[in-house]
């Protein structure tokens, strides 16, 4: 069998004050989604998934309101003057599974291994900001070797990548009855 499916949209909104489109959070443009699998005799069963995402929007980070705020927030402050202006990488992703089902007369016993990103793909999501840390990671960098400034002007910031790269094997079954 196969089932292949795309979808492409656009997904904006306007502002209270403004006419001007801006994405949505959730406005990829392109998905695809692909599902291939074959029945062998004897119960065996593999099937493969494919899925595609053109890049997500996201708001950056206002540097300087960051750096002021991160002591007391713990957090980056975005920037909404950028509101959704930069876009992550697409997103890619393959799983395979593999199930050997037995029929009895009242029930139908599935075991199955399923490999979530089987080829190993990096997935991105919206940075992170932070503070460089020292050496020994107690303290925070600082410009001039001094505490951090409570307005944290003497802070190092750092845009961390978000990123992963999970290849997640799963074991389980189903019983049908």
């Amino acid at each position: 069998f196969a089932v292949f499916s795309y979808t492409g949209y656009k997904s904006e909104f306007t502002g209270m004050n403004t006419d001007e489109y801006i994405s949505s959070a959730w406005d990829y443009g392109h998905l695809i989604s692909l599902n291939v699998g074959y029945k062998f005799k004897k119960g065996w069963e593999i099937g493969t998934k494919y899925r595609f995402a053109a890049g997500a929007p996201y708001t950056p980070f206002d540097l300087a309101a960051s750096r002021q705020n991160y002591l007391i927030t713990g957090n980056g402050t975005l920037d909404y003057t950028q509101l959704n202006q930069a876009t992550l990488p697409s997103f890619n992703q393959v799983d395979i599974r593999i199930d050997k089902k037995w029929n009895f007369k009242k029930v139908t016993f599935d075991l199955y291994l399923d490999i979530t990103n089987a080829f190993y793909l990096t997935q991105t999501s919206a940075p992170n900001y932070t503070w460089g840390r020292t050496e020994d990671g107690t303290d925070w960098m600082t410009t001039n070797g001094q505490s951090v400034a409570s307005d944290g002007s003497n802070a190092i910031p750092l845009i961390l990548e978000n990123t992963s790269q999970l290849l997640t094997p799963s074991l389980g079954f189903i019983i049908e009855f």
